[in-house]
């Protein structure tokens, strides 16, 4: 309502100035007094149809706000049939009781009917008007409101699938090893063969399990082993994953993968560091443990896995959490199975 240009201060000022003029040459036109204009425009009828125009665009403006507050009825044509038959019945109360008292009071005599209704007819238009404005407003609003939702949902949509196209590919690992690999041809065609074998090992899994909701950690440790296999092949890195899981439990595609990777990228490695990733199987989840040797410009938060800790809440009530101490940081990951939404 408060969008609506009829309840700005500037419109509410001056539209009855106009209004009232329009109303003051109709009723000279049906009088067939418009000689009247050449002896006296600025008369007292011409005052009085601009605050019974005032009078009338308040009542209106009034009406409009309280029909906006109350409740409505299940239809939408209904509410604004009711709404517009109140409004103009109001309206016809109020110019008749304000020409009542205007010719008792200062004429000295009763309005008859013919001028009642002259009076009732043409300052109900404004009433019609204000409805009419109303209705479009709403009509529009709801429109533009419709395509907002839809332009809001076409850009979640697009996000959504440029999200999952970044996590598809993951540009930093897939660009970083390309340009090792490069380097690799040019030195050393034996090991570009098997870096390619790991790189296309790694991303053939990625691109699988964008097909699956959960996966056996089986798969997913194998594919997480050949991700630091790939990694020792590029500059500075020396990682070491080892595992203690003898059960088989099922897993979010690809949330170990991604875990361990932001573990590799936040840690100062190099040939002389080991980077040791121990993986540990608990009774309701595995944990994921390290010496913490943080870069300092990226450090591992939990921010870094907002996605992983989002997806898992789907099928888990818990949480992934992350504990550090002054030398090692954990991370524990939930064990997941078919059942574990509906038993925790």
């Amino acid at each position: 309502m408060k969008k609506l240009f009829i309840h700005q201060s500037l419109f509410r000022l001056l539209s009855p100035l106009f209004s009232g003029v329009i109303a003051y040459l109709l009723i000279l036109l049906v009088n067939n007094n418009v000689g009247q204009l050449q002896e006296e425009f600025l008369g007292e009828e011409l005052y009085v149809c601009i605050g019974l125009s005032y009078i009338i665009q308040e009542v209106s403006r009034f009406l409009l706000v309280l029909f906006n507050k109350i409740p409505r009825f299940n239809t939408t044509i209904l509410s604004l049939g009711v709404q517009a038959f109140i409004s103009l019945f109001v309206g016809i109360g109020v110019i008749t009781i304000s020409i009542t008292i205007y010719y008792k009071k200062v004429l000295g005599f009763s309005p008859d009917n013919e001028e009642l209704w002259l009076f009732n007819s043409i300052f109900s238009s404004i009433t019609i008007i204000y409805v009419l404005l109303f209705i479009s407003h709403q009509y529009l609003y709801r429109v533009n409101t419709e395509k907002l939702k839809e332009e809001e949902q076409f850009l979640s949509f697009i996000e959504e699938d440029f999200k999952e196209f970044k996590e598809g590919i993951n540009p930093d690992l897939l660009f970083e090893s390309l340009e090792n690999l490069l380097v690799l041809i040019q030195n050393d065609k034996d090991k570009a063969d098997d870096f390619i074998d790991y790189l296309a090992t790694i991303y053939r899994y990625i691109l699988a399990s964008k097909e699956k909701q959960l996966v056996t950690i089986e798969e997913e440790l194998e594919n997480t082993i050949q991700l630091a296999s790939l990694f020792n092949y590029l500059p500075y890195r020396n990682v070491m994953i080892s595992s203690s899981i003898q059960n088989s439990f099922l897993i979010v595609p690809r949330a170990l993968l991604f875990i361990v990777e932001q573990i590799i990228r936040t840690t100062i490695i190099s040939t002389q560091i080991t980077l040791e990733i121990f993986i540990e199987e608990h009774e309701d989840s595995f944990k994921v443990h390290y010496n913490i040797n943080d870069k300092i410009t990226s450090p591992f938060t939990l921010q870094k896995i907002t996605e992983i800790q989002r997806v898992y809440r789907i099928y888990s009530n818990y949480d992934i959490e992350v504990y550090t101490d002054d030398i090692t940081r954990t991370i524990s990951i939930p064990k997941l199975t078919t059942k574990t939404k509906l038993t925790t």
